[in-house]
């Protein structure tokens, strides 16, 4: 089978989620499937094997360059003539749009949650274009179906968009194999080559965007942890701003037992060290290092803001918080997983998780039903007299999402008008 994916940076080491669309390119690659990747930048390494075809994001355009990127990215995947196309990028058509970075509008609602700033927010032409990008990734015939990596992602889709639930499928991330409960001389040997106490327990923070994945929470989670443990240590790896975080640091005379490290290639190395990961993060649509750390046996203490809560037993492998801005209740949970005495294996065997081939054989799944999906060729619906304009688009945009048909309902409507 041919497939095109397109993805705006194709390039593993970027983030999350390129890490995911390049492990789920290759493993259909290794099964025989031929793969055209469709991005502005990627890495040779990443794409041997794949036919890459380049799309410009011109930084001229400025808060337009989304856009740009999104309609030319659609149209040189139609161009491939592959058998099925999978956007993991807000692009568009395809045949499945794969929701892995979320909704910007639920995104907007979590950074700015008073209404004010949320409406200045959108006086930003930047904002005005995501939004508008968005819109445009759910109009009737943009896709035949939508994959979410949460329940939580699927359940804004249908509210905020008002698309069919029955179109929204949820396949939460797989983990890569390599992620796996270690053997504890590993661990003891990993902290010690990083001037760390074996019996220490230890605190992991881990992101590559501080602000919106929590730093700040996390470390004053940590000096409330300190003042009834000051052996507790603190990691924190990944990419950002560290600035604020290590000032309340200095400030409670916690920064001598706080460690800040660039990204790290050997993460599972690290999920198996530590006692407790911690991610209370702004919003997050289901963060890939929850179902890692998890799959390490190591529990997870994570916010109501992320979609990854769905693979949380509380008390068992992790909590989900009630506030994530509470200090002191990120240091209670802290506490309470390190007394309750579960056992990697149990925590990792509290909720199921998928591995990376499970997922790409799920997802592969719902890109086949996609393209088995055909444009209705019948009439649409007919705006009679008794029906005003506004009524006539409404019903004419359902009835041409529910039959999958790819033209633009309102140049459908002219056309009918015409006749």
């Amino acid at each position: 089978m041919h497939i095109a994916i397109v993805r705006t940076v194709f390039d593993k080491a970027h983030g999350g989620a390129e890490r995911y669309a390049v492990q789920l390119a290759r493993t259909w690659l290794a099964q025989g499937h031929r793969i055209t990747v469709v991005c502005q930048r990627h890495a040779k390494a990443d794409a041997e094997g794949m036919n890459v075809v380049g799309v410009s994001r011109p930084k001229v355009l400025g808060p337009f360059k989304h856009r740009w990127f999104a309609k030319r990215a659609g149209q040189v995947a139609r161009e491939t003539r592959a058998d099925a196309v999978l956007c993991l990028a807000r692009a568009f058509p395809g045949h499945v749009l794969r929701l892995g970075d979320g909704l910007h509008r639920a995104w907007l609602g979590a950074r700015y949650p008073d209404l004010a700033q949320r409406r200045r927010a959108l006086l930003n032409p930047r904002q005005q274009q995501l939004m508008r990008l968005e819109r445009e990734c759910f109009l009737p015939g943009r896709f035949g179906l939508y994959v979410a990596n949460s329940d939580m992602v699927k359940r804004a889709v249908v509210h905020m968009y008002g698309v069919d639930s029955s179109r929204v499928r949820v396949i939460p991330n797989g983990v890569d194999g390599r992620f796996a409960i270690a053997d504890s001389a590993d661990k003891y040997a990993w902290l010690g080559r990083h001037g760390l106490p074996a019996d220490a327990p230890v605190m992991l923070f881990s992101g590559m965007d501080f602000r919106r994945k929590g730093l700040l929470q996390a470390v004053n989670g940590f000096v409330a942890a300190s003042r009834s443990d000051r052996f507790v240590r603190f990691v924190c790896v990944g990419r950002g701003d560290t600035a604020q975080a290590e000032s309340v640091l200095e400030q409670t005379h916690c920064r001598d037992r706080a460690l800040f490290l660039p990204p790290s290639a050997e993460m599972e190395r690290w999920y198996s060290a530590a006692d407790v990961f911690v991610l209370p993060t702004m919003h997050d649509p289901s963060a890939n290092a929850v179902t890692e750390s998890l799959a390490c046996g190591t529990p997870v203490i994570t916010s109501a803001e992320n979609g990854a809560r769905q693979h949380i037993v509380q008390g068992v492998n992790g909590f989900v918080l009630r506030d994530r801005n509470d200090g002191m209740e990120i240091a209670a949970r802290f506490g309470d997983l390190l007394q309750s005495r579960r056992t990697r294996q149990q925590v990792r065997e509290a909720a199921p998780l998928l591995t990376a081939a499970e997922n790409a054989k799920a997802t592969l799944e719902v890109l086949v039903e996609a393209t088995e999906m055909r444009p209705a060729t019948g009439a649409a619906v007919q705006a009679s007299v008794a029906v005003s304009r506004t009524q006539a688009l409404r019903a004419l945009k359902r009835q041409m999402w529910a039959q999958g048909d790819g033209r633009d309902y309102r140049e459908v409507f002219r056309e009918k008008l015409r006749d």
